[in-house]
Parts: C-alpha cells; structure tokens; sequence
C-alpha cells in the first residue's frame, strides 16, 4: 500500500495539534504563577488545558510525573494510529521514551521506590519484589535493551541501546526518507552532547533551542517521516517542560520558579 495517502493523513493531524501547543508566550506568563494550584488555573486558559485537565493544586509530586508520561504516551499512540503501518513499531518504541530512566535503573538491578509500581507501565515490567522481571520485559518488547544489558559487566548507557533498537524499527526506506531521519538523529544525539556537559543554568536553553530547530524539522519536511518523529520529540520536550514547572511547585510551593 502506497504510504502516501497515510503520510498526508496523518500530516493534517499533526499540523492541527501542533498548532494548540503552548507558545513563548504561555510559558513566560505561567513562570509567574508561584503556586500549584495557580499554575494550573492559569494553564486552563492556555494550550495546556488538555495536558493539565486531570490535575488539581492537591496532585502529589509522583501523581503529576505519572500524568506526563502517560500524556506522552497517549500522544505517541494517537500518532502511531495515524500513521502509515510500517512505521508503526518505530513510534511506539518512542513511546518508551519517557520511561528510559526507570528501565535504566531496573536494568542496573535497582529496585524503584514504591510509588513507581502505580505506574501501570512500570508495574508491568517487574516482579513481586520490585525487581526486573526478564520475562515480563521481553513480553513488552524490551528484549534488546535487556540483553545488551546482560551482555555487559559494567552497565553500558541505556539511551545509545535504545536508539540503537529504533534504528532497527525503521522500515526500508532511502534517498530523502533515510537522510532526512539520520538528520534528525544527528541532531538529537547533538543536543544530548551539550546537554551532558552544560551547567544546569542553561538547561531550559539548550532545550528550548533544540525545539526551534525541530519545529522548522517539521515544517520543512512535510508529509515526510521524519516529520512524525519531529512531532513526538517537540511534545515530548513540552511535556518535560510541563512537568518540571508542575513538580517544582508541589514540592517546594512557589519557592522554586522555573528557570
């Protein structure tokens, strides 16, 4: 089946939806609002209202970190739905994304604090104990971040092996299609490199200047691939965004604004 049609399908809606993010604009005016519960009042009235829906000034630091991921998630499955079914298993391993940081401390044999196993996501992928669950992870689909892991006496970085494992997702494709995704990857991969060695005063910076430079990505390859992958990673970064400034003010009041 021609991809084409899909492609353009699944273009429109992301042009729709990428058009009710939250601006510049918004996030400056919500910098100012010290508390939780004015925060979200003031995100009511922006592009952020559905993000923030399900969330009160009484959600628990774990509740709100919990709602992003699975915000993160319902948006890479709407985005996988859309798609050209081909690209679907490279999607929904970026779905996987937001919870790299738990799978890292899993696969170092770390057990996560209690909290953790209300992610029903995470809950899924460990045992009674708390513990890795081989099994449950290679049911997920996980396998390859799983064996390498097993393969290496000193644990190896987890993000390199989970891009690796998406590379592996992308269907056949060359010319533009394949440029332009290994474009996007170098671009990614370097932010990640500055990211590592910057000073944490900048960090809002660096990330805002990478999603500049994948907003143009999606606008400059339209009905392209790349562009639902330039789509993810700009959400993924509002969500990121959203949740520190959420999680900074239920655990610290107002008394931690944003960067």
């Amino acid at each position: 089946m021609n991809p084409g049609p899909r492609l353009a399908y699944a273009q429109a809606r992301l042009q729709a939806r990428f058009s009710r993010l939250p601006t510049a604009a918004d996030w400056q005016r919500l910098s100012s609002a010290r508390t939780l519960a004015a925060y979200l009042e003031e995100a009511r009235v922006t592009g952020l209202v559905d993000w923030v829906r399900s969330f009160s000034g009484l959600s628990q630091a774990h509740e709100l970190d919990r709602g992003c991921r699975a915000l993160a998630l319902d948006t890479a499955v709407h985005v996988a739905d859309w798609s050209p079914k081909r690209w679907r298993a490279a999607i929904e391993w970026v779905a996987w994304l937001p919870w790299l940081s738990q799978l890292e401390h899993l696969a170092r044999r770390e057990t996560l604090p209690d909290w953790s196993t209300l992610d029903v996501r995470l809950r899924g992928l460990v045992g009674e104990d708390g513990a890795l669950d081989t099994q449950a992870w290679e049911a997920h689909g996980l396998a390859a971040l799983l064996a390498k892991t097993e393969a290496s006496s000193a644990s190896r970085d987890l993000g390199e092996r989970w891009q690796a494992a998406w590379r592996e997702r992308w269907p056949t494709c060359g010319g533009r299609c394949r440029r332009d995704l290994d474009g996007f990857s170098r671009l990614v991969q370097d932010h990640l490199d500055r990211f590592r060695g910057a000073p944490a005063a900048s960090a809002w910076e660096l990330r805002e200047a990478l999603r500049d430079r994948l907003r143009a990505y999606f606008h400059q390859h339209p009905v392209q691939p790349v562009a639902l992958f330039a789509y993810l990673a700009i959400v993924f970064l509002d969500l990121e965004r959203l949740r520190g400034a959420l999680i900074s003010r239920a655990l610290f009041d107002g008394g931690h604004l944003d960067s």
